[in-house]
């Protein structure tokens, strides 16, 4: 019977000490392979930084869903958010879906003689009595980024990514549109 209680205690030592080694995690450089439309591959390396994502427990009183492709977005200042697991998560509305007003950040922007408005990482057009949300051009200056860019080195220079376009800073503190990212 004593030997029992040494066998037990020694049982239980080891698996106490197991259970906090394996609890150890390693955190690697997180590289990302892009296909551009020019099909040309570049390797991405991000900067470790935490980025804060923008997340809300509860919506403001009469905020209102607008559906498309069976997805419900919130727009709560100009930035549209999805029901997720109990809170509500900054999401991008893909290209096609359509707003009867303008966020009251938007700027209007015309590249190569078209008008576009910019706000909160958007680009839209106007169609009809709509505006749209359309794929950014490249070439267009933006006056600010919103919290959620990401910062990364793309070729040896320090660039911006948000919504799948790339962003390098001009001197007067504003942003232009290098690159647009395409899906596989």
């Amino acid at each position: 019977m004593k030997n029992i209680n040494y066998v037990i205690g020694i049982f239980l030592i080891m698996f106490m000490f197991t259970g906090y080694q394996a609890e150890a995690q390693v955190r690697r450089p997180v590289t990302k392979k892009v296909h551009l439309r020019n099909k040309t591959k570049r390797k991405i390396r991000r900067k470790h930084r935490r980025v804060r994502r923008r997340t809300l427990t509860r919506l403001p009183a009469g905020t209102r869903a607008i559906v498309y492709r069976k997805v419900s977005y919130y727009p709560v200042g100009g930035m549209f958010y999805i029901a997720t697991k109990g809170y509500y998560m900054r999401a991008f509305p893909p290209r096609g879906f359509r707003i009867r007003l303008l966020p009251a950040t938007a700027v209007r922007i015309v590249v190569h003689g078209a008008a576009y408005s910019y706000a909160k990482g958007l680009f839209y057009q106007q169609v009809e009595d709509e505006y749209q949300v359309v794929s950014p051009p490249v070439g267009a200056v933006v006056p600010e980024l919103p919290e959620d860019a990401i910062e990364i080195y793309l070729d040896g220079l320090t660039t911006y990514e948000l919504n799948d376009v790339v962003y390098k800073a001009i001197e007067d503190g504003s942003f232009e549109v290098i690159d647009i990212y395409e899906e596989e």
